[in-house]
């Protein structure tokens, strides 16, 4: 066996582990992963890959696992992102918690690294470098080994390195190590800052026992549930339309236009991404520009590819602001006119009766409502055969209370 001459502590969502490391064997390895841990670079990488019963892979800072360069490439350049294997045949991956460098060929060491969950893995004896093995902590490992993961072998609770300590560290003066560095190693190391957190929760995420949910993901369930009884709720009572209403995803809200800014302009302009109309919205007295607009795509993905190319574009000396629109009104004036049309459908129905059973001579604007309408049912009851009655006019509208005809300008 190796000379052990090194100790690192990994903080991690699971629970703290303690490794080894074969400064002996693999000293210019060993020597990247301790710089590496001094300038904090692990920290918060998640363990983007476990593979049950095999290995557990980290070290990655874009959680891709195709990121990640050696402390030499960060120090030298991007030339110097990998460095050459140190593999000695008498340290196998015999046991759990063996800690070899990730590669994708011979010599392409960089930051990414790999635990073994179990032993006997033979295979991979003479391919990977092996620089370290757990001291402390195999429990972590078997709670590593029991994650759900998806096809992709990422777990659906994201697993983390929190933290990095050095803990024995015997040497005075370990090449490439600078002196602050070194002055670090004296002091007490800051607590790691919290992690970005994405779509999936955190494996150290407080449970909520009896519906195996996180506190965060309870309180993100609960709140959806809330407001959708809300939003049921404000539609029996007809403030909204749609209980799942939702604003279009193909209309862009533009802000900060310059008021001599016109919608030819910005057809224009933003009809590069795709057909689109524009709405400038106006004073409505005036008719002066409000600095702000609409725009309708016929596709989400050319609304998506204005929004990511026209945000902060000056246009007519003004850097405008272009976001994704909020707006319901669209489903609101459709809602209304449709609401509007059932109404004016069953009163042609009740109209429809009243003259079958001889209720109604003749249409009347108070089922019906409405002047088109009225003209409308007017004239389809003139025209039916047997009834002798004139065409409908302005003055036979007055007679039957109906509205104003604008269009001749004689009122009742």
């Amino acid at each position: 066996g190796s000379q052990v001459n090194m100790s690192v502590l990994l903080e991690t969502s699971l629970g703290d582990m303690v490794f080894d490391l074969h400064t002996d064997l693999a000293p210019k390895t060993c020597l990247n992963f301790l710089k590496l841990c001094q300038k904090k670079y692990y920290h918060n990488c998640l363990f983007h890959s476990v593979e049950k019963e095999f290995i557990a892979q980290t070290g990655d800072p874009t959680n891709t696992g195709q990121g990640g360069q050696s402390v030499f490439g960060l120090d030298k350049g991007p030339e110097h992102r990998f460095f050459e294997d140190e593999i000695h045949d008498n340290v196998k991956h015999k046991n759990i918690g063996i800690l070899a460098m990730v590669n994708k060929g011979a010599n392409t060491n960089g930051s990414q690294f790999y635990v073994t969950l179990r032993g006997d893995l033979d295979f991979l004896d003479g391919k990977y470098t092996i620089f370290g093995e757990i001291a402390e902590g195999e429990e972590v490992l078997e709670r590593m080994n029991a994650a759900y993961c998806d096809k992709q072998n990422r777990p659906y609770r994201n697993i983390r390195i929190k933290h990095t300590h050095i803990l024995d560290d015997p040497f005075d003066d370990l090449p490439r190590i600078k002196k602050e560095d070194q002055d670090d190693l004296e002091h007490v190391e800051p607590a790691s800052p919290g992690p970005v957190r994405d779509d999936r929760p955190e494996a150290d995420d407080e449970i909520v026992e009896e519906d195996d949910m996180t506190v965060a993901e309870a309180e993100r369930a609960t709140q959806a549930s809330e407001a959708k009884s809300r939003a049921v709720v404000l539609e029996m009572i007809g403030d909204i339309p749609d209980a799942e209403m939702k604003p279009a995803e193909n209309v862009l809200f533009v802000a900060k236009l310059n008021p001599l800014t016109q919608d030819a302009d910005l057809d224009i302009i933003f009809g590069r991404f795709g057909p689109c109309t524009t709405n400038i919205i106006r004073d409505q007295k005036t008719g002066d520009s409000l600095n702000y607009a609409f725009i309708e795509f016929e596709t989400q993905e050319a609304s998506e590819a204005a929004y990511e190319k026209m945000n902060n574009v000056i246009i007519d000396d003004r850097r405008i602001k272009v976001d994704f629109s909020q707006s319901a009104h669209k489903q609101w004036r459709q809602f209304s006119l449709g609401r509007r049309e059932n109404q004016i459908n069953k009163r042609r129905e009740m109209a429809k009766d009243m003259q079958s059973n001889g209720a109604l001579s003749g249409p009347s604007s108070q089922v019906v409502g409405g002047n088109d309408y009225q003209r409308e049912v007017t004239n389809k009851w003139a025209g039916t055969p047997g009834n002798s009655i004139k065409d409908f006019t302005a003055s036979a509208e007055s007679k039957l209370g109906g509205f104003r005809d604008r269009k001749e300008g004689t009122g009742r």
